[in-house]
């Protein structure tokens, strides 16, 4: 590359105090680049865009511009080139349009998304809340629109990469879309929309009873937002003697959840790396100077489901203490491919929010369902993050927390360059009272529905007709009923501090979170995932491997190899006494037929109880521990033979439960791949890989958190969020996981990141695991997947040397401001 670059910014301070004087000096500055050939960057006029973008090894952009207008142009642009057809789909959704594109969709699945996201005004309400951001916001905003619509103009629809090339619904975006998308993430009721489609007034005796089934199961009253690993290291457990920091989200592999990796520098305000999901401009997670951070979706609750006693003869009205409320009607029109006229449909809304329907809660003459959402009002989480991102130490970024109280459903787990660990489950969660709180409890206990809801979903159900259950307002919190940040779980050390998804209580087993907080933000006392405890261990440097060796202390090799041992705590807890068990009974009866177990039990006997793609054994395991259910996995039972306790939440429940069922299983997980014709010690890699990668099968380590107790999560499921074409082989018979193709990975691990500090500054390495682009013709469509596939962690670039140094491809981007 011959380009000059002119860096005046310091490395440690981000905003010199020099900045006037650089400023006057820019007309030189302007001189020196013609003089030596490169291009002149000054400062922006009103009328035009202007950002470098830089492509790395692997094509990560590092974008600069002089203000967040033409960054975000930048981002548009270069995210547009790797993910156009993602965003545009979202925006699809977000505007309620798939069916005018898709038609109707299987079990009119793409109508009851539109009129759920028009009932709930999603476009609408994102307009309102875009012209209420701060205008640098919405500057970034505006710029990141018209950089994606400046890349589709100057490509065209029917040349644009991957699966949306040349369809109708590739057209340029408004930032009222982006903004849609924006808040449908943020939503949770939007996760409902078919649920609320579905909420239709019970006919008449005569019209015979309603269809229970148009909502879909009750079990899909779950957000389904994901899972991760969050590490924070602090002085006193990092080898560097400063903060360390393990990004480990666990998200789909397909879809708009995916996260894109930038590096975003505006000289003298803003220089910060790291990811965001794909269509959201800035870091979500990732790091600056001084502050690193990773969220985890938070166990606390993001929604309270009402249910409603109705008044005799009037369904669409509802008992609300000693009076009666009506319902309010939203009709919306819905455009459908092919159809001449525009559906229309009637919504219902109470005054906590849209009434829901489906299996398990009908809407019935007597009761209906309503659920209220944390996040209906949140307009502040894109604020928060920009503070986050340009925080320059660690109580700057607590500050940010506080002052703004914008996250959504997620923990924060983050480090500082001092050697700092905070963990907060600052996530918007609902204020009830010290008595709706002892209600509800009681009511858990001796209410068959209030305990259903709680025992197979944890859903909060409340008794809407009941005053005493609505959200308290408080001064301090970001909207009204909502818990205010100064009563929010959170934890700061200087040895670790981390979250696997469980609740706020053990964020450090040896400084257990206890308080007086809401049990919405989650339990205390109560068994936790195999997962948790599994990465509480390696913290603790007590699993077998010792993970951070003799002295107790991480190095950042140490710390890669702890979050990739792929070690399942299930196989340390079972498998010994397992193959005892198969050694002194080699013979099975199932189902009539005897089954050999002697060659099952020396696969296992020589296994490592590790899920890498060379291991032999970790698919036999797989498939016995597959045969129990999720509630063997919770206390004394079926599967262990030690109850939990309370005052052992690392080590209990523990050991094989006794009976004849564990060698049933195991002879049942010996047939099934008896069956398939598979070896019983077939190598993972030969089964598990990334549908969304092929033709290339990509051998991949990793597996269950909740039955294998892995860290490193990989696993199978669905993305529902996406019409990007997947296809899924179908389960086998028997198994739990293993489908005619292997084992699927679609949802686990993505960003992974391993950040220090030294006293040179940030030192990472990370894997994006699906790769940057999704284009398959890209080279960057697998190759850090392949590197995934060999747990060859690859430097992050984020000083100005080792950028310069590996720049592959470099351009300047220019549009007119609108």
């Amino acid at each position: 590359m011959n380009k000059l670059v002119l860096d005046t910014t310091s490395r440690r301070s981000r905003r010199p105090p020099l900045a006037p004087a650089c400023a006057a000096l820019a007309p030189l500055a302007a001189l020196l680049m013609l003089a030596c050939g490169g291009d002149v960057s000054t400062s922006p006029s009103s009328s035009q865009y202007e950002a470098s973008i830089r492509r790395t090894s692997y094509g990560i952009p590092h974008i600069q511009a002089a203000d967040l207008g033409s960054l975000g142009f930048g981002e548009g642009y270069a995210q547009a080139e790797d993910h156009l057809c993602t965003v545009a789909d979202q925006v699809v959704l977000a505007r309620g349009e798939r069916a005018k594109y898709f038609g109707r969709g299987e079990d009119d699945r793409h109508l009851a998304s539109d009129v759920g996201m028009k009932a709930l005004r999603v476009h609408e309400r994102a307009a309102e809340d875009h012209a209420a951001m701060p205008q640098e916001l919405r500057e970034w905003m505006e710029g990141y629109v018209a950089g994606y619509n400046h890349y589709l103009e100057e490509t065209g629809a029917e040349n644009v990469a991957g699966w949306c090339g040349g369809e109708p619904w590739v057209f340029p975006i408004t930032a009222a879309d982006l903004a849609a998308y924006h808040r449908v993430v943020t939503l949770i009721s939007s996760r409902f929309a078919d649920a609320i489609a579905a909420a239709e007034p019970p006919a008449p005796p005569s019209g015979g009873a309603p269809d229970s089934t148009a909502g879909g199961p009750l079990a899909s009253l779950d957000p389904g937002l994901g899972a991760s690993n969050g590490w924070a290291l602090g002085r006193d457990l990092a080898e560097s003697g400063r903060g360390m920091l393990i990004a480990n989200p666990h998200y789909p592999w397909v879809g708009s959840n995916r996260f894109w990796e930038k590096h975003l520098t505006v000289p003298g305000d803003l220089d910060v790396y790291g990811v965001g999901l794909i269509g959201i401009p800035g870091v979500a997670i990732g790091f600056n100077d001084a502050v690193a951070w990773t969220h985890t979706v938070s166990a606390g609750t993001r929604f309270t489901l009402y249910s409603l006693d109705l008044a005799p003869g009037s369904p669409t009205t509802y008992r609300y203490g000693a009076e009666q409320r009506a319902m309010t009607r939203v009709d919306v029109a819905v455009e459908v491919k092919d159809e001449a006229e525009p559906v229309e449909r009637g919504v219902w809304f109470t005054h906590y929010g849209p009434v829901v329907a489906m299996r398990g809660l009908d809407w019935s003459e007597q009761r209906a369902y309503a659920i209220r959402d944390v996040n209906e009002l949140n307009d502040e989480g894109r604020v928060q993050w920009m503070a986050m991102n340009r925080a320059e130490s660690m109580a700057e970024l607590q500050k940010a927390h506080a002052d703004h109280q914008g996250m959504p459903w997620v923990n924060t787990i983050s480090t500082s360059a001092e050697g700092i660990a905070w963990y907060t489950d600052s996530a918007s969660t609902p204020n009830l009272s010290d008595e709706a709180i002892a209600l509800w409890l009681e009511r858990r206990e001796s209410d068959p529905f209030t305990s259903q809801m709680w025992e197979t979903s944890r859903i909060v159900a409340l008794d809407g007709s009941d005053p005493r259950f609505e959200w308290q307002d408080d001064p301090g919190a970001r909207d009204p009923g909502l818990v205010p940040f100064e009563e929010m779980p959170q934890i700061e050390r200087t040895d670790y501090a981390f979250n696997a998804n469980d609740s706020f209580w053990f964020a450090n087993s040896q400084a257990l979170l206890e308080g007086d907080y809401s049990p919405l933000h989650g339990e205390q006392g109560s068994q936790r995932s195999l997962r948790t405890r599994n990465n509480d261990l390696h913290l603790s440097n007590a699993t077998p491997d010792q993970p951070a060796g003799d002295n107790a202390k991480f190095s950042l090799d140490e710390m890669q190899n702890a979050i990739l041992s792929n070690r399942s705590l299930t196989a340390d807890l079972l498998l010994p006494e397992l193959v005892e068990r198969c050694k002194a009974r080699p013979e099975v009866d199932l189902d009539g037929e005897r089954v050999e177990l002697g060659e099952a039990c020396g696969v296992l006997a020589a296994w490592d109880h590790r899920f890498d793609t060379d291991s032999r054994g970790a698919v036999l395991f797989r498939e016995w521990i597959g045969q129990y259910d999720g509630g063997d996995l919770v206390g004394k039972g079926e599967l262990f033979a030690i109850d939990y306790d309370p005052a052992d939440p690392v080590n209990t429940p523990r050991g094989l439960a006794e009976g004849g069922r564990a060698l049933e299983n195991l002879a049942k997980a010996v047939r099934i791949l008896q069956g398939r014709g598979l070896p019983l010690d077939v190598e993972l890699g030969e089964l598990q890989h990334a549908p969304s990668k092929l033709p290339a099968r990509i051998a991949l380590h990793g597996g269950h958190g909740a039955y294998e107790g892995l860290l490193n999560m990989q696993q199978g499921g669905v993305n529902t969020t996406t019409l990007e074409p997947l296809e899924l082989a179908p389960r086998v018979e028997g198994s739990r996981f293993l489908t005619e193709d292997g084992y699927p990975v679609v949802h686990g691990s993505s960003f992974l990141m391993a950040l220090e500090y030294t006293d040179e500054g940030p030192h990472a390495e990370a894997f994006l695991t699906y790769s940057q682009s999704g284009d398959p013709d890209s080279e960057h469509f697998t190759d850090q997947t392949e590197l995934f596939s060999r747990k060859e962690w690859r430097p992050i670039l984020f000083d100005e040397g080792s950028i310069a140094a590996d720049v592959k491809r470099e351009y300047t981007v220019r549009g007119p401001r609108g």
